[in-house]
């Protein structure tokens, strides 16, 4: 067997931030489309979900809650713990206790040209 080169090192896996989190949401279908599609923007899909958040917490007042949702989706993502806290304080004071309600509102503010 030939000696291994310094270079040639073992090949590892990515190591996380230590402040991040796998979240598991509900959320509309329109919300994880939509999310997709931002992420070649942001870099990736838990960076749009922490940008949306940001945006909502900043609004002045944030856009209000969709009578119909349509079709939901579960998915995961990995982001930071305020970012989880976010989520969960604005669907508690905005939006009824509904998360899903959370995100379509956050792909809302990320569309949006102006942000008031």
């Amino acid at each position: 067997m030939k000696p291994q080169k310094p270079w040639d090192g073992p090949k590892r896996k990515k190591k996380n931030k230590p402040g991040d989190i796998s979240k598991r949401y509900t959320l509309p279908a329109a919300a994880v489309e939509a999310i997709r599609e931002a992420a070649a923007e942001y870099r990736s899909r838990g960076r749009v979900v922490q940008v949306a958040a940001e945006l909502l917490t900043r609004m002045d007042p944030p856009p209000s809650p969709e009578p119909a949702l349509g079709e939901m989706q579960r998915m995961t993502y990995r982001i930071p713990q305020r970012t989880v806290d976010l989520i969960e304080e604005l669907a508690r004071t905005s939006y009824d206790n509904d998360r899903a309600q959370v995100f379509a509102a956050g792909v809302k503010a990320i569309k949006m040209k102006k942000i008031k």
